[in-house]
Parts: structure tokens; sequence; C-alpha cells
């Protein structure tokens, strides 16, 4: 499994598939664990502490585009841990 490095996956599905996806990805963000992959490509992700979250929606001539990114630095703990 490969610590470095990219995935890359990309489909056409139905509104009930993309929701188990979300769901899984909900899950792997509670345990701290994402593991994606396909054929021999494979990695592991650990979110934790401060997660950078973007949203980008579009909506142009009745095409709809809806872009979500996370993005955290591995073993960074979140800096606000300890100081309520």
């Amino acid at each position: 499994m490969s610590q470095k490095g990219k995935f890359s996956y990309e489909s056409i599905q139905d509104s009930e598939i993309l929701l188990t996806y979300l769901k899984a990805l909900v899950q792997g963000f509670e345990s701290g664990s994402m593991r994606f992959s396909v054929k021999d490509e494979e990695i592991e992700l650990h979110p934790s502490g401060l997660i950078h979250f973007a949203v980008d929606a579009k909506a142009k001539h009745g095409r709809m585009k809806l872009n979500l990114k996370f993005a955290w630095r591995e073993g960074e703990d979140d800096p606000r841990d300890g100081h309520e």
C-alpha cells in the first residue's frame, strides 16, 4: 500500500450508489482511516486535526457540477487541542 502517490477513480453512478460512497467517506472521517483501491492502485489516508474543506458548485446551461475538496497534513495535531 502506498502512503505516497495518487489514487484516481472516475465513473458514472446513480444517486443511490453515490450516497453509499458518501456514507463511506463519513465513516472514514469518523474512524480516522480511509482506504481507496482499484485494481493494483491503493492508498490509505488518515484524516485528523484541522482539515481544509472547499466546496465549488456550478450551474451553467443545464449542466451541474459539484466539487468537494478536503486537505490536511499527516501527523499534524489540532492546535485547538488542550486550549479550550
